[in-house]
Parts: C-alpha cells; sequence; structure tokens
C-alpha cells in the first residue's frame, strides 16, 4: 500500500469521528514532509513532470516578466536598492528568465537583491545550481517574514495560490456541508462524507463574497490564501504583489458550468478528477477566486491596479514586438521555436486566457507604468 495513504488512514483512525477534512487531506497529499507530492525528489515540471508552467515554455515569460519588474521599480525613489520576491519557485526556471533579462536591460548589481522563499529542501538545491553563475545577491529563506520589509520590493508569484489546501463544501437541503474523507474498510479505499462545517470562517467566507450555493452545488475555499493575502499586505511596506495562477472572478466560479467545484489532479500531462488515487503522486489543484484575493488584499492595504488574462498582460508588456519575422522554413529553427513559444503564452483558450494576473501595489505610485498605459486591453 502506498505509504502516504498508510499515514492517512492513521490520522483518519486517530481523528474524531474517524474522518479529516479535505483541507487536512489535501495538504497530507502534497506537503507531507516525507511523502507529500511537493517534497518528493523528483520532476513536477516539463517533459518529464505532470504539467507546464508559462516559464516552461521558452523563455520569453520571464523576459517580459523581467521587464514589467523594472517599469515598476522606477516609481520607486530612485536613490533606494529595490528586491522582488518569488514565492514558490520551483525548479528557478522563472528566477533564471528574470534575472537574465534584468542583466540584459543593466540594472546595477548594488542595487538590486532577488529573494526566493522556498519551503522545499530539494526544490531549494535545484534553485541554487540553476541560478549559481547569474549576477546579482540571491537569499533564500522558508518564510517571508525572514526578508527584510524596508526596501521597496515586488513579490511575484506563479502558480503559488492554487496549491494551497482546500476545504470542500458542498450546499445540501440542510445547509452548508463541509465534506470530509474516511476510510471505507470494506471497500479498502477512501471516501467522502458530509459534515458540519469546520470552522466559521467556513460561513464567513461565504457571507463576505454574498454568495449562496445553489443546492447539489458543491465549491472549495482557499481560506490558505486569506492567510498569505494578510502576510503579504502586513509584510509589504512599499511596493507590488503579482499573482498570476488559475482561475477567475467569484461570479466565474459560482457560475453553472463549475457546480461540481474546480479541484482537479495532473499526473503525467493528464487530467483526472480522482484525486484519491494515490496520494501524493499527482498534483491537486483549484482555480483562484481572485474576487477574493481583491478584497482580503485591500484589508492590509494592497489596492488592486490591474486584473487581467494572462494573455492582455503579456501583450501588454509587449510581447508581440518580442515576435521575429524569418525566412526559414526549418519549423525547428531557433526563430520558429522561439515565436511558437511566445504564441502559445497568450493562445486563447489555452495559457492565454486559462491563466489570470492580479497586480496590487501598495504605497507607491504608480504613475508613467507601461502596463497601464497600453492601448490594447
Amino acid at each position: 500500500m502506498n505509504p502516504l495513504l498508510q499515514q492517512i488512514i492513521r490520522e483518519i483512525r486517530r481523528s474524531p469521528g474517524h474522518r479529516i477534512s479535505f483541507r487536512h487531506y489535501m495538504e497530507l497529499a502534497l506537503y507531507h514532509p516525507r511523502w507529500g507530492y511537493y517534497r518528493q525528489e523528483r520532476p513536477k515540471i516539463g517533459r518529464q513532470g505532470d504539467y507546464y508552467t508559462s516559464s516552461y515554455v521558452g523563455e520569453g515569460f520571464g523576459l517580459l516578466m523581467s521587464r514589467v519588474l523594472l517599469d515598476m521599480s522606477r516609481t520607486f525613489s530612485p536613490s533606494s536598492s529595490w528586491a522582488v520576491v518569488e514565492m514558490g519557485a520551483g525548479e528557478g526556471r522563472l528566477a533564471e528568465q528574470i534575472l537574465k533579462g534584468l542583466a540584459s536591460q543593466g540594472v546595477k548589481e548594488e542595487k538590486f537583491r532577488y529573494y526566493l522563499v522556498e519551503t522545499s529542501p530539494y526544490h531549494q538545491a535545484l534553485q541554487r545550481t540553476r541560478l549559481a553563475k547569474l549576477p546579482y545577491q540571491r537569499f533564500w529563506t522558508d518564510t517571508l517574514h525572514a526578508i527584510p520589509g524596508d526596501i521597496p520590493s515586488i513579490l511575484v508569484s506563479n502558480e503559488l495560490v492554487d496549491a494551497f489546501p482546500v476545504h470542500r463544501v458542498r450546499m445540501t437541503r440542510e445547509g452548508l456541508k463541509e465534506i470530509y474523507v474516511t476510510w471505507d474498510a470494506d471497500a479498502n479505499r477512501l471516501k467522502e462524507e458530509e459534515g458540519p462545517v469546520s470552522c466559521s470562517e467556513l460561513l464567513d467566507y461565504f457571507e463576505e463574497m454574498d454568495w449562496t450555493l445553489e443546492e447539489g452545488m458543491s465549491t472549495e475555499v482557499n481560506l490558505a490564501a486569506h492567510r498569505w493575502m494578510k502576510d503579504v499586505g502586513e509584510w509589504l511596506k512599499t511596493g507590488y504583489v503579482i499573482t498570476v495562477d488559475y482561475g477567475g472572478t467569484m461570479e466565474e466560479l459560482a457560475s453553472p458550468a463549475r457546480r461540481d467545484g474546480t479541484l482537479r489532479c495532473y499526473q503525467g500531462h493528464r487530467l483526472h478528477t480522482d484525486w484519491y488515487r494515490e496520494p501524493g503522486e499527482a498534483d491537486l489543484t483549484s482555480d483562484v477566486n481572485f474576487t477574493a484575493l481583491q478584497r482580503w488584499g485591500k484589508e492590509v492595504g494592497l489596492q488592486p491596479l490591474l486584473f487581467t488574462s494572462q494573455a492582455r498582460f503579456l501583450i501588454r508588456a509587449g510581447i508581440l514586438d518580442e515576435l521575429r519575422d524569418h525566412t526559414n522554413p526549418d519549423p525547428f529553427s531557433p526563430e520558429a521555436k522561439r515565436n511558437r513559444g511566445l504564441r502559445q503564452l497568450i493562445l486563447p483558450g489555452e495559457m492565454g486566457d486559462a491563466f489570470q494576473v492580479l497586480v496590487q501595489k501598495k504605497n507607491v505610485n504608480p504613475g508613467g507604468l507601461s502596463l497601464l498605459s497600453a492601448p490594447w486591453d
């Protein structure tokens, strides 16, 4: 039997009612110190992994992000140093592209620092190796609050929030119920059962969102995203937050098309919804409620500056100018491969629409940012 499954069964048997919340199950499946998906020492991203992120489609995403970051830094005091903080940097590809991009634009080393917030020793080691020969001061930490908050900073995350453990709830005839995970010894499998909500914050969430689920509808509630947004807002004194992730507005998440929620698994580049199969062997993810992120950000002084699709964000950042005319008929030529990668980032119905970008600001005047003055929307 899968060793993580054995651990989950033990957790269930010693829990009240012999069940655990789905949030607890997802936390074990993804972050168990030994057997959790993100703690295992194996590739998760790219051809040999389970899914692709935008930084794995050529190098255009990170290059364009570096231009946005440099543009934002110009709204800080000219005499001050500044920093980029990346949370959940994976194997370090986005950091690598950003650092190369900043170097190509002449950013001075003595004025800039790059922080990586990473809780996985395995991924931190991969990042150190990948970034070893690049310029600029780089620092690693496992907690945001270990980073000095006294210099203007830009916090960047790419597919971070969608991997936070979520509660699952369902509206029944008797009212809102939480979905729990228990062990069916006769069937020799994990199964779900409904019960009272485990914390008042779940009820507060729906009241704050002014969202009443229809009977039979289920959804995810990402309370960890609330805590994360609170931490970010309390830490950041001056600067910006850029969040790139799957998701949409609350209205989109409440639509009949998402009657069963948005939770899904990625394994071997295949999507499935059997999240109790082989815990620890697949990525579990759910769509981010960007309406909630914006509201929670305002509570801690983070003002929404821009919310748009990845395609629109990258077009505002100048991606169309990066597409190069060429006469080489070889579809595998460097020019052709580069153009394909750039187009994939903004392709309707795929990465261009699937990912959303939220930009928030705190104690800074964003006047003059090219992101805001771009004519295309």
